[in-house]
């Protein structure tokens, strides 16, 4: 916190920043996934196969689930 914030400023703070932390989460259930689907789509073409899209996608799913679930745990930490 910066010097001299006072108790009102520092509630908005909060809240501002838990916000911030919220409005991430659709963006990481969308962006880790298809993330892994073109990082997989790469990989079947540079490697010959057609499996490997699966894999990479179901990775990023569980990324964004992981990273959605420590978001969560954060949010529920400072309140």
């Amino acid at each position: 916190m910066p010097i001299g914030m006072g108790k009102k400023s520092e509630g908005k703070y909060a809240m501002l920043r838990q916000a911030g932390l919220v409005t991430v989460i659709p963006f990481l259930l969308l962006v880790s996934p298809l993330i892994g689907y073109f990082l997989g789509q790469f990989l079947d073409k540079r490697l010959n196969t057609s499996f490997l899209w699966i894999v990479f996608t179901a990775l990023g799913f569980a990324a964004g689930f992981k990273e959605v679930y420590s978001i969560i745990v954060r949010i529920s930490k400072e309140t």
